[in-house]
């Protein structure tokens, strides 16, 4: 399982997720996203999924992997998803429950700006922190009890801050850099990011597929 998360909204977390998790549907053959924001069918180019979801399996009392894979909607030819389902609190317990069903499989997690616990973080088989070289951004970033493993960092046009400030200021390593172009938004706002990933996208997502 494969953790995503930000510290900042509009860091671009689900794209990078919803990306990472197409990008491995076609190296390994299926991948499957989870959900727990809200944003990725509307990413994926699709309608919203009724019915329970993720956040439904982690609220209940029946944790079993045969509930979840219940909750699997297809996306394309090799990629599913799990919705969100119903806002709701969830304790590190349940967390712990996905982390086990999902070992093994290659599943990308959005967990938006929800902050996965130490445990989980460090027992998921990667964890990456989605920054932009944004000011406030790594702010918060350094305010972290705990530093991430990774970031991911989202490069636009006209920043200052470089790759090198990030992990100065986060004290991880970035892993990999994703160029924001006009490409990846084209491809997202005509909903074929499940598709058909931009050239660009791919190749800079290679270094951590």
């Amino acid at each position: 399982m494969r953790i995503c998360w930000s510290v900042k909204g509009g860091s671009g977390t689900t794209v990078f997720s919803c990306a990472l998790a197409v990008a491995l549907a076609e190296r390994y053959g299926t991948a499957t996203m989870i959900d727990l924001c809200g944003d990725v069918p509307a990413v994926l180019g699709m309608a919203e999924p009724p019915g329970r979801g993720v956040r439904d399996w982690l609220m209940s009392g029946d944790r079993e992997a045969s509930q979840l894979d219940a909750l699997t909607v297809s996306a394309g030819a090799n990629l599913h998803i799990i919705p969100a389902g119903a806002p709701g609190s969830f304790d590190e317990a349940a967390l712990e429950d996905l982390l086990h069903v999902c070992r093994g499989r290659q599943v990308v997690v959005d967990f938006g700006m929800l902050r996965p616990s130490d445990s989980l973080r460090q027992r998921a088989t990667a964890e990456y922190l989605v920054s932009r070289p944004c000011y406030l951004s790594l702010r918060r970033a350094a305010r972290l009890n705990e530093r991430p493993r990774s970031v991911v960092l989202l490069k636009e046009q006209g920043r200052s801050l470089t790759k090198r400030d990030v992990q100065a200021v986060v004290g991880a390593p970035v892993i990999a850099e994703i160029g924001v172009t006009e490409a990846i938004a084209r491809c997202v706002d005509a909903g074929l990011l499940a598709t058909r990933l931009p050239k660009s996208l791919a190749e800079d997502l290679a270094a951590i597929v």
